[in-house]
């Protein structure tokens, strides 16, 4: 059974936008939505670095998967990651979380694991929002934002296995089987989500790969993955065929599958 939490709207600065305050020497911005009952959306840009913070979830080891709706009825799916303190997660797509927030009303949240749903007023302006996102280097629109994501492909082929060394490409044609990289000495340094890609899938491959942060795209990081990831294979999973992520969005990025681990183990 789902637990039902109901919060009162936000308690905002005037006109009904987001809190927000600022330090220039720190460079250091950050708007919040604060609730009766505690809880507080929290959106900072620190030094370039955009962080989007929700406290008052359920406690749980791990990140947790939200399917989150808002006013004007479009959904998502999101990825919070733990933030360092009870009930605290932070974004794994901070841009696209904070856009998703735009525009005020109604932002619903229901996980299933553990089962939980949440309701939070959000302010009905947005500008200071907007100060925080620009202030980090982020567009306030991006049109692969209203993309369904390709939840059913994987970068890593299910049938190459050391039971089946013989692996199979996505359409099922065998071919020979690719040597593999020795691994790094040790794990890889996880870049900030700023450092994302995102790609279109096509026939199984990804196609139009960009930078998610602008601000970053000419970053040697961003650079190396866009050319890696470019017409990558990928492969349909969980059943799914070729058709059920043809044209949909595939972002690659830092609490998910890492550019740098890409560079890693492609040389």
């Amino acid at each position: 059974m789902m637990a039902g939490l109901g919060f009162a709207s936000a308690a905002v600065a005037q006109d009904d936008d987001w809190e927000f305050q600022e330090d220039p020497a720190r460079q250091l911005s950050i708007a919040a939505a604060r609730y009766d009952a505690g809880q507080m959306i929290v959106v900072q840009c620190r030094q370039g670095g955009l962080t989007v913070v929700l406290t008052g979830m359920p406690v749980t080891p791990g990140p947790i998967q939200v399917q989150a709706t808002r006013a004007d009825g479009r959904a998502v799916s999101q990825a919070w990651l733990p933030a360092g303190a009870p009930g605290a997660y932070r974004s794994a797509s901070s841009g696209a979380t904070v856009r998703f927030m735009r525009g005020g009303g109604l932002y619903a949240l229901r996980t299933e694991s553990p089962a939980f749903r949440a309701s939070f007023d959000l302010p009905t302006q947005s500008a200071n929002l907007d100060r925080v996102l620009t202030a980090c280097g982020w567009a306030t629109e991006d049109d692969r934002d209203l993309l369904p994501e390709a939840t059913q492909v994987s970068m890593v082929d299910p049938d190459d296995t050391p039971a089946r060394p013989r692996a199979r490409s996505a359409r099922g044609a065998p071919r020979a089987p690719t040597p593999r990289p020795e691994a790094p000495a040790g794990p890889p340094q996880l870049p900030p989500a700023e450092y994302g890609v995102s790609c279109i899938v096509r026939d199984l491959h990804l196609r139009d790969c960009r930078a998610v942060h602008p601000a970053s795209a000419r970053e040697r990081i961003v650079r190396d993955g866009i050319r890696y990831l470019e017409g990558k294979e990928v492969y349909a999973v969980n059943g799914s065929t070729a058709a059920d992520s043809e044209g949909k969005v595939m972002n690659v990025i830092g609490g998910r599958i890492t550019i740098i681990d890409y560079i890693t183990t492609a040389h």
